[in-house]
């Protein structure tokens, strides 16, 4: 892209799981500073203490094996210590390029945010929602993640209710591809496919 760490100003963390926080301490150190919901503070210092809701029979699930096997090999294992945070506010607006309104959205972490970018018609949507389906790691419609990677999929089905009112027509999850048909129709499909 012709640009180097040092032009990053701000890392905006959905919420302090390891696949999300990977570089965070790498741009601070050139810094960058980092956002991050304080609930999820802990967590992202210290990984180890993630606990989902369930781990049988999701650990036996294709997908997942490969994504442990990516996880290990990218060092998720020996982590860089998570940098202070500055704090995502419910409601509030990040103070980072793009002004992004940040949704607490608790479920698949106690911190997990939405955040959407209205002047660029973009909200990205973390791990509330993946596009993936969390058995095969196929493409698929929008979802909430396993209940073997969230910390409560019951809190997550009732996180959805705080995306009412946002118009942006790109989702943008954590793991999958874009959803281009706006966030009302993710939220319907999400509550249709239910919590696996």
């Amino acid at each position: 892209m012709g640009r180097s760490r040092k032009d990053v100003r701000a890392v905006v963390l959905t919420h302090g799981h390891i696949d999300h926080i990977g570089m965070a301490a790498t741009f601070a150190k050139s810094g960058a500073t980092v956002h991050l919901h304080p609930a999820d503070a802990e967590l992202a210092a210290k990984p180890n203490t993630n606990k989902p809701e369930k781990t049988l029979p999701y650990l036996l699930f294709p997908a997942t094996v490969a994504f442990v096997g990516h996880a290990i090999r990218s060092g998720a294992t020996k982590p860089d210590p998570m940098p202070p945070s500055v704090p995502l506010v419910d409601g509030g607006t990040a103070d980072v390029p793009g002004r992004p309104l940040v949704r607490h959205v608790p479920g698949h972490t106690d911190g997990s945010c939405v955040l959407e970018f209205r002047d660029h018609g973009v909200t990205f949507v973390g791990d509330l929602l993946c596009t993936i389906e969390p058995r095969l790691g196929r493409g698929d419609d929008p979802q909430l993640q396993s209940r073997g990677s969230n910390k409560n999929s019951n809190v997550a089905m009732q996180s959805l209710d705080k995306l009412v009112g946002i118009e942006t027509k790109v989702v943008l999850p954590g793991h999958g591809n874009p959803w281009r048909d706006g966030i009302d129709a993710a939220v319907m499909t999400a509550r249709r496919i239910g919590c696996r």
